[in-house]
């Protein structure tokens, strides 16, 4: 019997089927992400419909598609790997969009004050967010308290003990004093007043600390959590490494997809972009429809604008599961 396992494995090892091109191919694709996949899709096929539109002289884009429906099969074989070299390509220069999109800046971004500018650009609004909330939270305390005084399940004595406790004017000693201070006043209030006020604290939830304000949205958001998180330190890119197999599968799954997802769709912005300077590059010089070529300009950026918001509502994502593991028990 003990000569019976080794005996077994050169058997196991003459049985195994050489690799051929089918498992070649298998072993190059399984090394792509799903997220580098549509953005290379976007490139080539739109790079393709725009060179058709350059050869054919007009705007006419029902001719485009079907006279590259009639190339032979030679031209789906250059498309096929030319969109396998674009995925490539897409998801080598991802986490780079995605630093660029949060305003890691280096270089002329950096030495030309745009950064600079866009910092303080924020920081205003940073402050100008904080005061609007200031002055609602105290109008609708205000509201608040006129709503009380007009009900009879509240006393006088205890609004002015919820006022104080509001104002921060007394330290809680007394039952009374601690129970004005947990008391949870905006029940009073009308939804929109609620409204108006949860919507600036969500504006202001969107920045870290001033003096750790990024140039962007998309970076001040991430910022903001990872440093609620991190508890102030610097080091912020090693989180979900740090905290390891303690993350439950559900919510490592979940942290998967969203940061798939801000991967996909920051690399979206620089590939509609890339396709908007394709087609004034390609179609002006041709003398193409000029309507026509604004109007596929103006769409590409337009999708630009659309996957930077939509890679905002995936941080949003991705920042609501890194609070959910980070507060979650650690699982052994």
């Amino acid at each position: 019997m003990a000569d019976a396992e080794p005996s077994s494995k050169p058997a196991e090892k003459e049985q195994k089927p050489p690799e051929g091109l089918s498992q070649f191919i298998g072993k190059v694709l399984d090394q792509l992400s799903l997220s580098a996949w549509m953005p290379a899709a976007m490139l080539v096929g739109c790079g393709a419909v725009l060179l058709q539109l350059r050869s054919q002289g007009n705007f006419d884009l029902g001719a485009a598609v079907v006279g590259l429906t009639a190339k032979p099969l030679g031209i789906l074989v250059v498309l096929l790997f030319a969109l396998v070299l674009a995925a490539l390509v897409s998801q080598a220069f991802s986490f780079s969009a995605i630093r660029f999109f949060e305003g890691y800046w280096k270089g002329p971004l950096v030495w030309l004050g745009i950064y600079r500018l866009l910092v303080r650009r924020k920081r205003k609004k940073w402050a100008k967010v904080t005061e609007k909330l200031k002055r609602q939270t105290n109008l609708a305390f205000e509201t608040a308290r006129k709503e009380m005084l007009d009900t009879e399940a509240y006393d006088l004595a205890f609004v002015r003990l919820v006022e104080n406790a509001f104002r921060m004017e007394d330290p809680p000693d007394t039952p009374e004093q601690r129970a004005a201070e947990s008391f949870e006043w905006r029940r009073v209030l009308p939804p929109d007043v609620v409204s108006r006020e949860s919507r600036l604290a969500q504006a202001q939830a969107d920045f870290p600390e001033p003096h750790r304000i990024l140039p962007t949205r998309l970076g001040n958001i991430l910022r903001a959590t990872e440093d609620r998180i991190n508890r102030g330190q610097d080091d912020t890119q090693d989180l979900v490494l740090r905290r390891g197999d303690d993350i439950p599968a559900r919510l490592r799954t979940h942290h998967d997809q969203f940061r798939t997802r801000l991967d996909m769709y920051c690399t979206l912005i620089f590939v509609h972009l890339g396709l908007a300077g394709l087609t004034l590059a390609l179609l002006v010089p041709a003398r193409n429809s000029l309507l026509g070529t604004a109007v596929t300009t103006a769409v590409f950026l337009a999708l630009a604008a659309a996957s930077y918001s939509a890679a905002v509502a995936s941080a949003r994502g991705y920042c609501t599961t890194l609070k959910v593991i980070f507060s979650a028990p650690a699982s052994r």
